[in-house]
């Protein structure tokens, strides 16, 4: 989530590093000169990455992690290139990216391994309500795309990255400690009650509710502290001249990504049912085990701590961002008077773009459920195969297995038949369908509850003195877990057509000097999705009305953003032609010109 540039350390970025240019470059003492400084660097700028590149970026910004970003080209005047090019080199790369990208796989483990768990830790640990549980699960998703936000302002005006990384990472491994020294049970300084089980002899170990809760903020805190940084302070390590290495970083970087994500999303589950400190479940492990990641995650950054290259904050567009629209709102003089026209018409633009962003919280608000209320629908179906159970945690790691599967079918198949077949396929249309196609799963979500319910009450219609409901009936009588798999297969292409087209949209539409920004509000719409999920939760209590209730918000939220598309579209489309093509022109002579590059290096 975040580039940067002379503005280090902005959101999802677009740009990698740029060149600091001399002092007097931005000091010529005028505001407009000073607000236009990441116009001026951003011209110079170098779009290296192909279309399927993009895609892979979006795909990324999308999940919410770190992304692929551009880097700058005006090396000559950078004074940090010296610096760069004294840093010793493996197989081509600076020593002190194997250390990043192994932080980032720590990392993204430690908050997978803990966040795939923490439905079933609510619900069976601390007896939460299945409400209660969503509320407090989906709280704290809210914060964790939230605060990106704030570590990318105190990166880019107060302390710069490194440092932000570094006092962040140690949040972070706080909250995880606390985490797992809340589960330890009878040892535990958080243990509310201990009760034994008379029928398997074992202890069940409640700790108070305040310490994972206590674990949960600081967790959050240190992960969006952190997210808006690790991408582009890897992008920082590199020359100007070398955009090929810059690319592999990104694809390595992504890979290590989903590698940790789906590996934690694995495995802790299978920790959670070990039997130890004398429990039937082993939390303190399955909450252990990330928290020692996330402990060589901040190894891992700091070993190679001599070798990187520091630059420090510059500032950040979302603040001129603000200036301007204060102005235009309570400002004595006009804003392109103080500011300049051309800051006032990208100021503009961005609000245009942020208008389509209004439904995405009702998206988001569907999509991360994912990872509560469909664990717990998943937590009363059969799991069994063979000798083998699948856990109702475990089907979360369906969804990233289904993105990596699905979006190269979309691009080589699904979209060129649509052109075929005289369908459109501009970002849209594709936004608008992906929406519909994101209520249409929770429509297949709230059949499978109805098959679920109907299952037991056959049960209590047979068997009279021995009256179930869903929480209790024996789910070797239930639906097996696996008719799960369309509703995630349609929210799996649901997020393929609607949240990374968004971005690709974004990028085309926002002004160079932007992009930061406007991709700091899309994290945020993730933000109030799970806010929103927070409003509803308690509107019904019967799962079947909430996925049926889910399904109709989300036809709304197509509706409206058909009808904002259609709105803005034209002047999007007008500021785009007489303000950016010529920009794009440029960028695409530079794109062939990389390519040619990497023909000639791979050759």
């Amino acid at each position: 989530m975040d580039s940067h540039d002379t503005i280090t350390c902005n959101l999802i970025t677009e740009d990698i590093f740029f060149a600091d240019t001399d002092d007097d470059v931005y000091n010529e003492g005028e505001d407009v000169e000073n607000l236009d400084r990441y116009d001026d660097t951003a011209r110079r700028r170098s779009s290296l990455l192909d279309g399927g590149a993009r895609r892979r970026s979006s795909a990324l910004e999308a999940k919410g992690f770190p992304t692929i970003a551009d880097p700058n080209t005006d090396g000559v005047d950078d004074k940090y290139e010296l610096q760069r090019a004294a840093v010793p080199r493996v197989f081509g790369f600076p020593i002190s990216i194997p250390f990043i990208i192994s932080n980032e796989f720590c990392e993204r483990f430690s908050y997978y391994g803990m966040r795939t768990i923490l439905t079933i830790y609510f619900t069976k640990k601390l007896l939460m309500a299945d409400e209660t549980a969503t509320l407090w699960f989906h709280e704290f998703m809210g914060l964790c795309y939230a605060t990106p936000l704030l570590g990318a302002i105190i990166a880019d005006v107060f302390i710069g990255k490194f440092r932000t990384i570094f006092i962040m990472s140690l949040v972070y491994v706080l909250g995880n400690a606390v985490m797992a020294l809340s589960a330890i049970g009878k040892w535990s300084i958080f243990q509310a009650s201990s009760s034994l089980d008379t029928e398997t002899g074992y202890y069940n170990y409640m700790p108070e509710v305040w310490g994972p809760l206590l674990a949960l903020h600081l967790i959050a805190l240190g992960t969006g502290g952190i997210k808006p940084c690790v991408s582009s302070f890897g992008g920082d390590q590199f020359k100007a001249s070398e955009g090929i290495q810059l690319r592999r970083f990104f694809s390595m970087f992504y890979f290590s990504i989903n590698a940790g994500s789906v590996l934690a999303t694995a495995l802790t589950p299978e920790l959670r049912g070990m039997k130890c400190m004398g429990e039937e479940t082993c939390y303190p492990l399955a909450f252990g085990v990330p928290a020692i990641f996330m402990v060589l995650a901040t190894i891992a950054f700091l070993i190679a701590s001599k070798w990187y290259v520091k630059i420090p904050p510059l500032g950040n567009p979302i603040i001129d961002v603000a200036k301007v629209t204060w102005t235009t709102f309570f400002g004595k003089d006009s804003p392109q008077k103080l500011y300049g026209e051309k800051k006032v018409g990208e100021t503009k633009q961005i609000y245009r773009i942020l208008a389509v962003f209004i439904p995405f919280p009702f998206f988001w608000a569907l999509f991360d459920q994912q990872s509560s209320r469909w664990v717990i629908q998943a937590d009363r179906m059969n799991g069994n195969v063979g000798s083998f159970e699948i856990k109702p945690d475990q089907m979360q790691v369906i969804n990233p297995a289904f993105v990596m599967c699905l979006i190269p079918f979309f691009e080589i198949v699904v979209y060129p038949l649509m052109k075929k077949i005289g369908l459109p396929t501009s970002p849209a249309f594709r936004m608008v369908m992906g929406m519909f196609v994101a209520a249409l799963a929770f429509i297949v979500c709230a059949f499978v509850e109805l098959a679920m319910e109907q299952r037991v009450n056959a049960w209590n219609s047979a068997h009279v003195n021995d009256q179930r409901d869903l929480s209790s009936m024996d789910k070797e009588n239930q639906l097996h877990v696996l008719a799960m798999i369309p509703q995630i297969f349609l929210i799996t292409c649901a997020e393929i057509l609607c949240s990374i087209t968004v971005l690709e949209f974004a990028y085309a539409y926002t002004p160079p000097s932007m992009k930061s920004v406007c991709q700091s509000m899309m994290l945020l719409t993730s933000s109030f999705g799970n806010l929103v999920v927070v409003i509803f939760t308690e509107v019904t209590k019967r799962d079947l009305h909430q996925y049926i209730m889910w399904a109709g918000i989300q036809i709304f939220a197509s509706c409206l953003m058909f009808y904002i598309c259609r709105k803005v579209q034209a002047p999007l489309e007008e500021y785009k032609r007489t303000n950016l093509e010529g920009q794009e022109g440029e960028e695409v002579e530079m794109t062939q010109e990389n390519r040619k590059s990497s023909k000639a290096y791979e050759d």
